[in-house]
């Protein structure tokens, strides 16, 4: 019953559902970017079938030593396990094709078999037309009632791609992905660009992070153009360059430009028209458009609300970290307060249909949350009085006033307003000290 109850929680399906979902499928990958994966997998180790499990680490970065390792690991369930994976890898000419056997007629022979085949920290194994190989015969020789379980914090789109659309695999925690991620069958076969500007900045192409951009400026623009999918010249130049002769201008443009295509391996804009703009070699995903779309399908001025949209909670859902807090530019701080004042208000939007509700204890949290990234925000913390106040908690009421007052002085140098200092009178029955 633990067992139903977490895998529940971890992605709303019951167990019969994702039993179903997973049914027939050799493979079975948790999304990358999904929070709950390493839960995920402790549900799949201990939920009463027989597992096989292999934590990859620095050893394990190419295809042999991570079989031999492999090996090493799975004689801990089955003693005698690898003898012919083990004869294979000694073998000075081992083939792709001889590894995949082997360890096919290894796993055949095992005992007790294993249902799951389980990898974890699978990212450290790099990336190899050999490990792509190795996986994609695994998989078509994977003997049946086996399942092989992939926890990962990066994966490449191949060949996983290839699987998924192939129905040999599926991705669990998909949906909950920037724009239900790289491996939806649905979406266009074709490069995926992954940009998380409120969640560090990070940016994977393929499923592959991207960390290196031959100094700072290729990364600054990178990120402007993903940011501005329609831009004139004269605003980029404005931008980076504005004391520059333009002929110079143009030169360190089309140089850092060439460096960013050279990072990503495609062209990231086209000039059509007057404007730089998307080229349409990739399928991009970027967290701080999907916030500003759900932020345009959100209205605070419905206070008759009976519960929170849902698309409120998406949308503080994205919202990880501030907008590329490790950068700083004049156009990134302007976005970046511009992004952080529309959280906040759907933050304290949020806490106002909670305290409607009269669920206080949401509300307050939600209040408190806006207060961590503005906490001048006297109307916010006039809320927060009042709501202590009604439930009789007339000291945190004054420790909130208290609070307040403390930060005014040591930000902005002044005192709370005449409304505010009011409102602490009414509620305490004197003025403030």
């Amino acid at each position: 019953m633990q067992a139903e109850s977490q895998i529940q929680s971890i992605t709303g399906l019951n167990v019969n559902d994702v039993e179903s979902f997973v049914r027939d499928k050799s493979v079975i990958l948790f999304a990358p970017r999904f929070r709950n994966r390493n839960a995920l997998m402790t549900w799949f180790t201990s939920f009463g079938t027989e597992a096989y499990f292999h934590t990859l680490d620095t050893s394990d970065t190419t295809l042999i030593p991570f079989l031999s390792n492999l090996v090493d690991k799975f004689r801990d369930f089955d003693g005698n396990f690898g003898k012919q994976t083990t004869q294979a890898l000694n073998t000075a000419s081992v083939t792709v094709d001889d590894c995949v056997d082997a360890l096919v007629a290894d796993l055949t022979k095992a005992k007790p078999k294993p249902t799951f085949i389980i990898l974890d920290s699978f990212d450290y194994l790099q990336p190899s037309e050999d490990v792509t190989a190795f996986f994609l015969k695994l998989v078509s020789k994977l003997p049946k009632g086996m399942q092989l379980v992939i926890n990962s914090r990066d994966l490449p789109a191949e060949p996983w791609s290839t699987l998924v659309r192939n129905k040999k695999a599926v991705v669990l925690g998909d949906e909950k992905s920037l724009d239900g991620g790289i491996f939806d069958p649905n979406k266009p076969d074709t490069a995926h660009l992954e940009v998380y500007g409120l969640a560090g900045g990070n940016v994977y192409v393929n499923g592959l992070p991207l960390t290196t951009w031959d100094g700072p400026l290729p990364k600054h623009l990178f990120y402007y153009f993903v940011d501005h999918p329609m831009v004139t010249r004269d605003e980029i130049f404005d931008t980076f360059w504005p004391d520059l002769p333009t002929k110079e201008a143009t030169n360190v443009f089309h140089v850092t430009k060439r460096k960013i295509s050279e990072r990503l391996g495609f062209e990231l804009t086209a000039y059509s028209g007057g404007f730089y703009r998307p080229s349409g070699q990739m399928d991009v995903h970027y967290d701080v458009r999907n916030f500003e779309t759900l932020l345009g399908t959100i209205s605070f001025e419905d206070e008759e609300l009976a519960e929170v949209p849902p698309e409120w909670y998406s949308a503080i859902h994205l919202y990880r970290t501030p907008f590329l807090t490790r950068l700083d530019m004049p156009w990134i701080e302007r976005r970046r307060q511009q992004i952080k004042q529309n959280y906040v208000g759907i933050l304290i939007g949020i806490g106002r249909i909670y305290k409607a509700l009269n669920d206080t204890d949401n509300a307050i949290t939600y209040y408190l949350r806006a207060l961590r990234e503005y906490p001048e925000r006297e109307d916010v913390h006039r809320e927060l009085m009042g709501m202590y106040a009604s439930r009789r908690d007339i000291d945190k009421a004054v420790e909130q006033y208290k609070m307040l007052t403390s930060i005014l002085k040591r930000t902005l140098n002044i005192s709370p307003s005449k409304t505010t200092r009011q409102f602490y009178k009414s509620i305490v029955g004197s003025d403030p000290s």
